[in-house]
């Protein structure tokens, strides 16, 4: 059975973080434990992930930051610090739950199945069937946004921005190795690189998106409404420094 470790980011998450689900996860596995990032909280949510550690401390590890670094600072602090352990993947995943917790299962099933791929990404495709819930609004806006990093990246990729991937460890340390340019849109960067490090026709091989099952948007976000200005000038900056790829 596959060892796996999770990265779970978290800033000011201690009135919001789904404690019992992760408790009743973890009984329910004995492949997966989790590294919550607390990335420099100003609440108690260290003490909840110490508490959490304390109860679980063969399944669970605190990773503590002296200084908030965003969302892709934390990510990429925790996947470095998980890679130098005995893992054979790593993965992160947003705190609120969004996407559930037995997508893990999932996205094992799809490395495990394949051993050519390095990254398999949980995507929000809304087809019968599957449980998506997204306001119509971010729904359109994130297809917009998902066609223009299509194009950038020249890669048939549906969406990028979903919280939900896992990696085999053999390709988080290039991977994570630099800091990245945007605190949101990392998860780009990281497919850029793989295509410098690669090709783009060698990525297509060794990435693969799996659709959700159920992915319920939740209204506590993080992401500022002013962002969305901000955020067509990090897509420009990312074009520009993986201009050749």
């Amino acid at each position: 059975m596959s060892s796996v470790c999770v990265i779970i980011p978290c800033y000011n998450e201690a009135g919001r973080l789904p404690v019992d689900a992760f408790r009743t996860y973890l009984k329910q596995t004995t492949a997966v434990r989790f590294c919550f990032v607390d990335d420099g909280s100003t609440d108690q949510t260290r003490t909840v992930l110490e508490q959490l550690q304390a109860e679980q401390p063969s399944r669970v590890e605190a990773l503590i930051l002296p200084q908030n670094r965003g969302k892709a600072g934390a990510v990429r602090a925790g996947m470095l610090h998980v890679a130098q352990q005995p893992v054979d993947y790593v993965g992160f995943l947003d705190a609120d739950l969004a996407t559930p917790l037995d997508a893990i299962d999932d996205l094992i099933e799809t490395l495990d199945r394949q051993p050519e791929l390095d990254l398999v990404m949980g995507s929000r495709i809304k087809f019968l069937g599957v449980d998506i819930r997204r306001k119509l609004f971010r729904h359109y806006t994130g297809r917009i946004v998902a066609t223009f990093i299509s194009n950038i990246l020249k890669l048939p990729v549906y969406d990028t921005q979903c919280g939900a991937k896992l990696f085999r460890r053999r390709a988080v340390e290039s991977l994570f190795r630099q800091e990245f340019i945007s605190p949101w849109l990392f998860d780009v960067e990281l497919l850029a690189r793989m295509i410098q490090q690669h090709g783009r026709a060698e990525v297509i091989k060794r990435v693969v998106e799996r659709p959700l099952r159920q992915w319920v948007e939740q209204s506590d976000s993080r992401i500022s409404s002013t962002y969305m200005f901000k955020m067509w000038y990090e897509l420009y900056r990312i074009q520009r420094t993986y201009r050749d790829v």
